[in-house]
């Protein structure tokens, strides 16, 4: 089978422009405003952008609804975080403001035509973060694509505890990736069929750890943002049925809580345990980036002296985990989405915005 290309997608997609994008690109063509050069559908890596005018390295974004969902905020967040890495300065407008007040458009092109913003990789932002987990290499690489320097430390470490798995599995909780590892690992050295040809159901909090249960085969009920909201929604929907909770010794009491003031049984199994590596930094940091309840406890009790470190924003991964850090601090912010990339991304957005 013939492998498309980026040039016949491209292609495809100016053949099928959106009302918006067919506007503006007939203000845009044939260098009619200020001379320059946009390119309409135009590749870069791995990305199709909507214009491009490769002479200032400036790109335009028109979003529709869809781009207002939390899935795609994270992932236009990824996306712009690359470009800029490249050197790219982007601008995003919604459909709206593209047919109905484009001069908006031509204002700021006209302006950053004229300051000729240097490239973030040959710009010395001086932006320093910590991270309190160790990144994978495409995760520093969102950072030092965007001119932040980090610091990464594991502040928290995880050890199996053995368990064993009920015959009963109809309903199964996971609350986190650690958790659904050590369940997916026991499951696999069962002799008896999968938990899908068991006719389990998965009742999970996180995209990340949603992804790695449907990969080994187990079908996934119920997504939540929070151990909270799954509690209400297990409450509310399934108020005369029983459940296994696979979960760490040193879970959080929103679920469990939950569950026994609506009257649900729920069995508790422990498959892990967290321990806390507490170290202190003397040096300074623009942000702190945080993954898990347990990782603010250990960090805030190495490194917090009665009052927050001034000047200091701390990036949590999820509402959970901001719960945690507000105790130490106000200077809370919350990804868009519970990934260590949407935390990364949201610390480099935030940060560069309060250095400007």
């Amino acid at each position: 089978m013939k492998r498309i290309s980026k040039k016949d997608i491209a292609k495809h997609l100016r053949q099928e422009q959106t009302p918006a994008e067919e506007y503006l690109w007939q203000i845009l063509r044939n260098r009619q405003f200020e001379n320059l050069k946009f390119r309409r559908q135009h590749p870069i890596k791995e990305y199709i952008v909507d214009f491009c005018c490769l002479e200032i390295m400036l790109i335009i974004e028109l979003d529709g609804g869809y781009h207002n969902t939390i899935d795609q905020k994270e992932k236009d967040e990824l996306r712009d975080l690359h470009l800029r890495g490249l050197g790219y300065r982007i601008l995003r407008y919604t459909n709206e403001i593209a047919l109905k007040d484009h001069n908006i458009i031509l204002k700021d092109i006209s302006i950053h035509n004229k300051e000729q913003a240097p490239s973030p990789l040959r710009e010395k932002v001086g932006m320093r973060v910590l991270s309190t987990k160790k990144l994978q290499p495409n995760q520093r690489e969102l950072l030092l694509n965007a001119g932040v320097s980090f610091v990464e430390y594991d502040a928290i470490s995880i050890r199996s505890i053995d368990f064993e798995i009920p015959k009963d599995l109809k309903n199964t909780i996971i609350t986190s990736q650690n958790g659904a590892r050590a369940f997916i690992s026991k499951l696999n050295k069962l002799p008896s069929p999968s938990g899908e040809e068991l006719g389990m159901r998965c009742f999970v909090v996180g995209e990340k750890t949603t992804a790695l249960l449907e990969e080994n085969g187990c079908k996934v009920t119920k997504k939540a943002q929070n151990g909270a909201a799954l509690g209400h929604y297990i409450a509310e929907n399934h108020k005369n049925e029983s459940f296994h909770y696979f979960c760490g010794k040193q879970r959080r009491d929103e679920l469990p809580i939950i569950l026994k003031e609506a009257g649900i049984l729920c069995n508790e199994i422990v498959t892990y345990e967290t321990h806390k590596n507490e170290r202190t930094f003397n040096q300074t940091f623009d942000g702190v980036l945080f993954y898990s309840p347990s990782g603010v406890q250990s960090f805030f009790n190495a490194n917090f002296d009665k009052r927050p470190l001034v000047g200091v924003r701390y990036f949590c991964i999820g509402e959970t985990t901001a719960t945690e850090a507000r105790k130490y601090t106000n200077q809370v912010i919350v990804s868009n989405a519970t990934t260590i990339e949407s935390t990364i991304a949201k610390a480099v957005n935030t940060l560069k915005k309060l250095s400007v």
